[in-house]
């Protein structure tokens, strides 16, 4: 658990990715300048004029756990496994 929170520590809080045909992601440590950051952005590459608040319900917290990486569902697949 030490490495995760670590890992958590680490990582900026918060990031947002752009429309799902560009590959550009943002991270950053506080939601303003994400959402300057990703308004910018969508401007600058693409010439699209989008509001602030409609990036700010696109922020999401950095840190996914996978389910594949949680113990619970590594326990399970082990036990499938070996019933097969």
């Amino acid at each position: 658990m030490g490495l995760l929170r670590d890992i958590v520590k680490s990582s900026p809080p918060f990031y947002v990715s752009c429309v799902p045909d560009c590959d550009y992601e943002a991270e950053a440590r506080d939601e303003r300048t994400l959402v300057e950051t990703m308004t910018a952005h969508m401007w600058e590459e693409h010439r699209l004029p989008v509001d602030p608040l409609d990036v700010r319900e696109m922020v999401r917290p950095t840190h996914r756990i996978s389910h594949r990486e949680t113990n619970a569902s590594l326990s399970a697949e082990s036990h499938v496994s070996s019933r097969s």
